[in-house]
């Protein structure tokens, strides 16, 4: 297993998981921490220089472990599952930019709030339009070898695909270019025992966010790292485990609580 973390470039978008500041500092901390991925959080990939950004990462030996995509709903409102035709195409064309740039080290692209809410709608007519999205991208991820992560996320910040549970009966229908994307927090919340779930969801786990059950770095909480480490094994996952929580107290202090605390768990773990 690897270590990874959330950076988010410069957007009008709220949301305060992730680590933001100068690439540059970023990148140098993480590479020194002994981090081997970076997780980037994209407003809208047509208006970054994706070219400069995978050189800005590979001059620290880093990878692009995944691509976030949840700013594109922040920011802009647009979701797979919107009522309006026009902004789902909108969004669709969003995420084949994304799976394009996250071909170039073989990441996954997340699916998460860009998914949408229910707005209304009955949970059967969501998902459909959901599953249509989803089926719209697979030639496109079959053509760059990618993987869509579809994250479970708790009640509080949406409507529906809240539990591993959910999310397996999606993949299941999708197949194998569609994975389950585990956060620890979400899962915190959600599931009835976050170290069963992991077990749960096993060969569909394709990437997995680490945070405490209050949403700070690893460390700071209540989880039990060593049990979260030892059921992705039992699961076979041997992926990226990414940093997305509070990045507090300073962003570089969450990342080094958070090596100080993972590191020695995953360090003799042959990858």
């Amino acid at each position: 297993m690897k270590l990874s973390a959330v950076y988010a470039l410069p957007s009008e978008a709220r949301f305060g998981y992730v680590l933001r500041g100068k690439l540059a500092e970023m990148l140098e901390a993480m590479s020194e921490l002994g981090y081997e991925g970076v997780e980037y959080s994209i407003a809208n990939p047509f208006e970054v220089d994706l070219k400069a950004l995978l050189r800005a990462t590979e001059e620290y030996g880093l990878r692009v472990s995944a691509v976030s995509t949840g700013l594109a709903y922040l920011e802009y409102g647009i979701s797979l599952t919107h009522p309006s035709p026009t902004i789902r195409d909108r969004a669709l064309r969003f995420m084949g930019k994304y799976v394009e740039f996250a071909s170039s080290h073989e990441a996954g692209v997340i699916i998460g709030l860009i998914r949408g809410k229910r707005e209304g709608r009955t949970a059967e007519r969501t998902m459909n339009l959901l599953t249509d999205s989803l089926k719209r991208l697979k030639p496109i991820c079959h053509e760059n070898g990618v993987s869509l992560l579809l994250e479970p996320i708790n009640r509080y910040e949406a409507d529906y695909i809240n539990r591993v549970s959910e999310a397996l009966n999606l993949t299941e229908q999708l197949g194998g270019y569609v994975k389950i994307l585990l956060d620890t927090f979400h899962m915190s919340i959600e599931e009835r025992n976050l170290y069963d779930a992991i077990l749960e969801a096993e060969s569909a786990i394709g990437y997995v966010h680490i945070a405490e059950n209050n949403r700070l770095p690893p460390g700071l909480g209540s989880i039990d790292w060593e049990r979260v480490i030892y059921r992705l094994l039992r699961a076979g996952y041997r992926g990226y485990l990414s940093l997305e929580a509070l990045p507090k107290p300073t962003p570089i202090e969450a990342l080094r609580l958070t090596a100080d605390t993972i590191k020695p768990l995953i360090s003799w773990i042959q990858v």
